[in-house]
């Protein structure tokens, strides 16, 4: 008699709880590919470099990354903690930045062309 009460409260439980489990929306983190870290890691390195000191960039600065190049950029603003690619092909502009919670990990996005107009997040980096 005992071991059916359990059973039945297990049972109920699983019941309750599998709504719960089900409802849950949990959004997976990109991890992108290996060419868009490089792109990451080049946006980084020029928020980090003395191209930090132009709003916006020639796009054939010789400090411009090659991986950045050869995207060819129509345009390349740099602003605080955000790097802005703006390119004539699909995507049509990689944003890296950072939310304020979130100051040690950088995130990739894409937006234009078949990527859509919303930016589209690609993968994150921590430093």
């Amino acid at each position: 008699m005992r071991a059916k009460f359990f059973f039945r409260v297990y049972v109920a439980a699983a019941m309750l709880g599998m709504p719960l489990l089900v409802g849950c929306k949990h959004d997976r983190v990109a991890q992108g590919t290996s060419e868009q870290r490089r792109i990451a890691e080049a946006c980084l390195a020029m928020l980090r470099s003395s191209l930090t000191n132009e709003l916006d960039v020639a796009v054939n600065d010789s400090r411009v990354p090659e991986v950045i190049r050869a995207l060819h950029p129509v345009a390349i603003e740099l602003a605080g903690t955000d790097a802005v690619v703006t390119c004539s092909g699909s995507p049509s502009e990689y944003h890296l930045s950072h939310r304020p919670n979130e100051r040690r990990t950088w995130i990739l996005y894409a937006a234009g062309g078949a990527w859509g107009a919303e930016h589209r997040e690609l993968l994150r980096i921590s430093e």
